[in-house]
């Protein structure tokens, strides 16, 4: 791949690579799960447990649309990570529970985990991994704004 000598497009396009790239070798060592998968199964455990999230909830924490998430929630529900229960209060939206077996693949992902991001962040510092995580995080904000304003 050549490498553009400007920076930003580096950047812009470089999201795009980098998230197809990190989907294509990621998805194979998350047990069967899809990157976006285990993400959304990520966030569910990190939200607290009592009340159980909303569908809309968890999709505003993944900052994904509410169709995206149902559609991965009915994969997971299959596949016994996740269970749907009515809101005791909303009873027109849906809560949702990460199962013993959805945590127990989490567990399972973390532990492969840790080779994965250390060959992922090979020869790359401290200083710039901070660095690059504030650029990503104001790039976020930026877009943030922008969508703010279309809307």
């Amino acid at each position: 791949m050549k490498i553009p000598e400007n920076k930003q497009y580096v950047l812009f396009g470089g999201a795009f690579v980098l998230a197809n790239k990190l989907q294509l070798v990621a998805d194979k060592k998350t047990h069967g799960l899809s990157t976006k998968q285990w993400f959304l199964l990520r966030n569910l455990s990190d939200l607290p447990a009592d009340p159980p999230p909303t569908i809309t909830m968890l999709a505003k924490e993944t900052d994904t649309s509410r169709q995206n998430v149902s559609k991965m929630l009915e994969v997971l529900q299959r596949q016994g990570y996740v269970a749907l229960q009515n809101n005791a209060e909303d009873h027109r939206s849906q809560s949702v529970v990460l199962t013993e077996s959805g945590a127990q693949v989490l567990r399972q992902v973390a532990q492969e985990a840790v080779p994965f991001f250390t060959k992922l962040f090979s020869g790359i510092s401290e200083e710039e991994c901070a660095v690059s995580a504030d650029v990503v995080i104001k790039l976020i904000d930026n877009l943030c704004k922008m969508q703010e304003e279309m809307e």
